[in-house]
C-alpha cells in the first residue's frame, strides 16, 4: 500500500470512529507503529487530524457538534456492552440520576418495571423508553436541545437541585488528555455538574473515542468520580491514567 493510500485509510478511520489508535492501526495495515505516527503528523501539517497520546482525533470533532443519529453510529456496540457493565451498579430502590446522551440512554433496558427506583434525567429518548413501565421517572425541567433532546439550563439545573441521588450516571462528549470531562454546551454542563454534586455515587460511561476530546465546557475531573465505565479497546495508557487516581475502571 502506497503512503497516500495508508493515509486515506487513517482519515477515513478517524472520521468514522472519531479518532485513531496508532498501534492498532499498524497492526491492520501491516506496518510499524512508527510508520502510521509519521502519517498522522503528515496529516497533523495538513489540518485533517489533531494528534493526541496514542493516535489522533479527527479535527472535525473540535468542528461540531455531532447529532444523534451521527453519535449513533460511533462504536454501537461498545456503547452497549458499557451500557449492560454499568447495569449492575443500579440499585433496586432508591433515586438515580441519569444524563443525557447515547450511551447512557442503551441503560433504557435496565430500568425499567423497577418499581421501587425512582430515574431523574434529561434525557428525553430515555424517559419515553422507560416512561411505560413501572419504573418512576421524573424529566428535568428546562429548554430542550435538539441536538441532544436534553433539558439543560438554569431551570433544568434547578429543577435537579431539590433532589439528592444514591447513583448518577454520566456521559461526556470528550476527556481531555489531563482527563477533565468536557461537554460542548455550557446548559448541558451546568446539569451535570449539579449531577455530580447530588450524588453519594458518581459513575462516567465513556467509549474509546471521547479519549483526547477538548470540548467548550469543562464540568469536572475524573478525580471527582467513583467509577469509569469504558469499553476493552480503550488505549490502555488511558486506562492506566485513570487507575492511576485510585479510580474504580470496568472495561466492558
Amino acid at each position: 500500500m502506497l503512503a497516500e493510500e495508508r493515509r486515506l485509510q487513517l482519515v477515513e478511520w478517524t472520521r468514522k470512529e472519531g479518532r485513531v489508535d496508532a498501534a492498532e492501526a499498524a497492526k491492520k495495515l501491516s506496518v510499524a507503529t512508527e510508520t502510521v505516527r509519521r502519517d498522522l503528523d503528515v496529516l497533523e501539517r495538513r489540518g485533517i487530524v489533531r494528534r493526541v497520546h496514542g493516535g489522533a482525533i479527527s479535527q472535525d470533532r473540535l468542528q461540531k457538534e455531532y447529532t444523534i443519529p451521527e453519535r449513533e453510529n460511533i462504536n454501537p456496540d461498545a456503547k452497549a456492552r458499557i451500557a449492560n457493565a454499568a447495569a449492575r451498579f443500579i440499585p433496586e430502590r432508591g433515586c438515580i440520576f441519569v444524563d443525557g446522551g447515547t450511551t447512557t440512554e442503551q441503560l433504557a433496558p435496565h430500568l425499567r418495571d423497577k418499581p421501587e427506583l425512582l430515574v431523574i434525567t434529561n434525557n428525553i429518548r430515555l424517559a419515553a423508553r422507560i416512561g411505560d413501565s413501572v419504573t418512576r421517572v421524573h424529566v428535568l425541567s428546562g429548554e430542550m436541545r435538539p441536538a441532544t433532546l436534553s433539558t439543560v439550563g438554569s431551570r433544568a439545573a434547578g429543577d435537579l437541585a431539590e433532589w439528592n441521588a444514591r447513583v448518577s450516571f454520566l456521559g461526556a462528549n470528550g476527556l481531555t488528555n489531563d482527563l477533565r470531562m468536557t461537554a460542548f454546551d455550557a446548559d448541558e454542563s451546568a446539569v451535570k455538574k449539579v449531577m455530580m454534586r447530588n450524588s453519594e455515587e458518581r459513575i462516567l460511561l465513556v467509549d474509546r473515542s471521547k479519549f483526547g476530546d477538548t470540548y467548550p465546557a469543562t464540568f469536572g475531573h475524573v478525580e471527582e468520580l467513583d467509577r469509569v465505565v469504558c469499553d476493552l479497546e480503550t488505549d490502555l495508557s488511558d486506562v492506566e491514567a485513570l487507575r492511576a487516581l485510585d479510580l474504580e475502571v470496568t472495561l466492558a
